[in-house]
């Protein structure tokens, strides 16, 4: 599978995440917000435990707002997805990394995880805490050699998870060569997806 062809269909797969990609969005398109009715049902489940109204605080912000963190956050990979219809902030970025060095690869996750921060102020806050702002950064490779190189020399070091920060980096190797897809080593967070289900839809 060549880069344009799975540019097509990891855009088409995380389409069905109800994500919205930077190029729609640049041409117009809207994000889907959570729907009213899931707000009210929040606030009804935090009445019922004793949370009062200031418990529950779904984030204001307009769309041109967050394209703006987009266009600043996009400017670090090839082509990006955001969701923001759960009350946080999850993104997908994906980078071709064929021709990177293992240090730009690795810095490249430092930058993402510093940019995040500005993401913080679109998401829901429940009680005295934010839902976190997730970041699935996929590395990208023609070739399987490097592809193998990435997952044992530089993926670990491009993990940045952090239950303080509220923001989190989770880097994923995808080589299309072998048609495989290596999620990062470490406990799965609820947010994210299993690498058996992605490489499927991905090479289906």
């Amino acid at each position: 599978m060549d880069k344009i062809t799975f540019e097509t269909r990891a855009i088409s797969v995380f389409h069905g995440f109800k994500y919205v990609f930077c190029d729609e969005f640049q041409q117009g398109g809207t994000f889907k917000r959570m729907p009213a009715s899931q707000y009210a049902t929040l606030l009804a489940v935090g009445a019922l435990i004793g949370w009062g109204a200031f418990a529950i605080n779904h984030a204001s912000f307009t769309d041109s707002e967050v394209k703006a963190e987009i266009v600043k956050l996009g400017a670090l990979c090839d082509f990006i997805g955001v969701r923001l219809s759960n009350g946080g902030v999850q993104l997908v970025l994906f980078v071709h990394s064929d021709d990177l060095a293992d240090e730009t690869i690795i810095g490249k996750c430092q930058l993402i995880r510093d940019r995040l921060n500005a993401f913080k102020k679109f998401t829901m806050r429940i009680g005295w805490s934010k839902i976190p702002v997730w970041a699935n950064v996929f590395f990208v490779f023609s070739n399987s050699e490097k592809a193998f190189h990435f997952r044992q020399c530089v993926q670990e070091n491009c993990k940045h998870t952090s239950l303080f920060r509220k923001a989190y980096v989770l880097p994923w190797g995808v080589d299309l060569s072998a048609k495989s897809v290596q999620a990062y080593k470490g406990l799965m967070p609820l947010q994210n997806y299993k690498a058996a289900d992605l490489e499927a839809k991905f090479f289906c």
